[in-house]
């Protein structure tokens, strides 16, 4: 580091001869050195070092939480990802075990479809015959028939509505409410 040759002498400086540049070369030496001494201590002075270590801690600090929270946040969202995930995978799993409870409601739909179409057809059928009746229901509205009466007239005879049961009737005509006709 230091220049152990011959003392250099500068252009326009007059040369006082060898003694005088060693004893300031020595001075420099000294001055140097001491100067780099002082340097060192101050640099590792442990009052600066310590405001070192708080400038540097000042400055990383707040990047330092801000990318905390920011992983912590995603490992938050992971983790409600993950139990989202086993939770579906349980619900397929346990899918696979109800298959007898699909095929149940399946058939069941299917008798449900089958009912309501009967239940139509039964209304349309109804009203189809409100609306234009059968020869046989128009038979069984006629209760009356044109004969003369007892007294010789041409008087139509109203019929007794107690006798009208007990003339007989081909069952095939007349279904009484809540019977079956064969």
């Amino acid at each position: 580091m230091y220049r152990t040759g011959p003392p250099v002498v500068m252009q326009g400086e007059p040369s006082t001869g060898d003694n005088i540049p060693s004893e300031v070369d020595h001075k420099v030496r000294k001055v140097t050195e001491r100067f780099a001494e002082n340097l060192h201590i101050i640099a590792n002075e442990p009052s600066l070092a310590l405001f070192r270590i708080q400038e540097h801690v000042r400055k990383t600090l707040p990047p330092l939480l801000e990318k905390k929270h920011e992983v912590q946040g995603v490992q938050e969202r992971v983790q409600g990802s993950n139990f989202d995930t086993e939770y579906a995978i349980n619900a397929v799993k346990s899918m696979h075990g109800s298959k007898i409870h699909f095929q149940n409601i399946q058939d069941l739909l299917k008798n449900a479809m089958f009912m309501k179409q009967q239940i139509h057809y039964e209304y349309q059928r109804k009203l189809q015959q409100k609306q234009k009746p059968s020869m046989y229901t128009r038979l069984q509205r006629t209760n009356t028939m044109d004969i003369p009466g007892p007294s010789g007239g041409d008087e139509p005879q109203e019929e007794n509505p107690e006798s009208s049961d007990e003339r007989p009737r081909s069952a095939s005509l007349v279904v009484k409410k809540g019977e079956k006709s064969n």
